[in-house]
C-alpha cells in the first residue's frame, strides 16, 4: 500500500511517462487555515480513452501488459474516500491527463504528504529529458522549480547526472524548508 501522498504523486507521474508525456506539472497546495491539502499531476501524454477512464479505480483492471491488477489509482481513491475528499481524473485522448486529489488537511486518516524532494528526484532519475514543473504552495506562499530553467544553467550537463540529482534534492529540501518556515509542518499538523 502507498503510505504517503508523495508515493501516489510519483505513481501518477510515472503513469504519465508511460503514456508518452514529455511535460509533467505537479502542484501541491497546503492550506491549513482552509483545512485543505490538494495535489494535481497534469501531463501532455496520450490521454485516456473514455472506456478506460470508467475503470481507472477498479483494482482488477489494467491496460499494462503482464499485469493482472492496477492498484495505484484504486489505492489513491481509497485514501481520498477515507477522508471524505475528492479524486478527479480528466483526460482527453491526444491531449493529456489531469489527476487531482483533495483531502481535508486535518483528517487523521489522511496519509502524510511525505518526501517530495525524493519524489521529484526519483521521477527525474533516468528521465532527464522530462520537462517537469513542480510547484508547492503552503499557506499562500509558493515555491516553483522548472527543469527548463535548470537545464539552461547546466550548459549541457544531463539533468539526470548523479551530481545534478544530488544537488537538485538539496535545492528542493532547502527551498521547501524556507517555504515551511523552517519547521516540520507535518508534525505540527498532526499535533494541531
Amino acid at each position: 500500500m502507498l503510505e504517503e501522498l508523495a508515493h501516489h504523486i510519483l505513481d501518477v507521474a510515472r503513469n504519465s511517462l508511460e503514456a508518452g508525456a514529455t511535460r509533467v506539472e505537479i502542484v501541491v497546495e497546503e492550506d491549513p487555515a482552509g483545512d485543505l491539502l490538494r495535489f494535481s499531476v497534469v501531463d501532455n501524454g496520450s490521454g485516456i480513452p473514455p472506456y478506460v477512464q470508467r475503470h481507472l479505480t477498479n483494482p482488477f483492471f489494467t491496460t499494462k501488459s503482464g499485469k493482472k491488477v492496477g492498484l495505484g489509482l484504486p489505492f489513491l481513491q481509497a485514501a481520498v474516500e477515507r477522508c471524505g475528499g475528492n479524486l478527479e481524473i480528466k483526460s482527453e485522448v491526444g491531449r493529456g491527463t489531469k489527476v487531482t486529489a483533495t483531502f481535508p488537511y486535518y483528517c487523521w486518516d489522511r496519509p502524510p504528504l511525505g518526501d517530495m524532494p525524493r519524489t521529484i528526484v526519483s521521477l527525474l532519475a533516468g528521465n532527464g529529458h522530462l520537462n517537469l514543473c513542480y510547484r508547492h504552495i503552503f499557506q499562500g506562499q509558493s515555491f516553483k522549480m522548472d527543469t527548463a530553467e535548470i537545464r539552461s544553467r547546466l550548459k549541457g550537463i544531463p539533468l539526470d547526472a548523479p551530481e545534478v540529482l544530488l544537488w537538485l534534492r538539496q535545492y528542493l529540501e532547502e527551498n521547501l524548508d524556507i517555504l515551511f518556515g523552517g519547521g516540520d509542518h507535518e508534525v505540527a499538523r498532526r499535533a494541531g
